[in-house]
């Protein structure tokens, strides 16, 4: 399976101290989830009529190794597998040394823009 890949570099900006998901300087996990649906929605685009765009809806992700600061990752992305409504992508994050660092899915949903925004909109009675 064709894998895109997204480089990306551990500053201390990204670490759980700095973010609040722990109290070590490692990669904390809320910033390798963004990462990875970013990446998602950068392959996803590709997949989608420019009428429309993909919005996250689930994120399944198992977080196996640290990485502190310094250290130069990459998450890999593949080509979404496609559902109709619904596109699926298979993300793995390697280290500089290709150790596995994460793997998991990054689901996003197919919408129209303009009807995504106005059911956000809606007053709250």
């Amino acid at each position: 399976m064709p894998m895109r890949a997204f480089p990306h570099t551990v500053t201390p900006e990204d670490t759980a101290a700095e973010i609040g998901s722990g109290d070590l300087d490692v990669l904390a996990t809320p910033r390798l989830i963004t990462w990875c649906e970013r990446a998602a929605f950068e392959v996803c685009k590709q997949n989608v009529d420019s009428d429309h765009t993909t919005v996250g809806t689930t994120i399944k992700m198992e977080h196996i190794k640290g990485s502190p600061v310094g250290a130069a990752i990459t998450v890999n992305c593949a080509e979404p597998i496609n559902d109709g409504r619904r596109l699926v992508c298979h993300v793995t994050v390697t280290d500089a040394e290709g150790d596995e660092l994460a793997r998991g899915e990054v689901h996003r949903a197919v919408v129209d823009p303009d009807r995504f925004m106005s059911k956000c909109h809606k007053p709250v009675h």
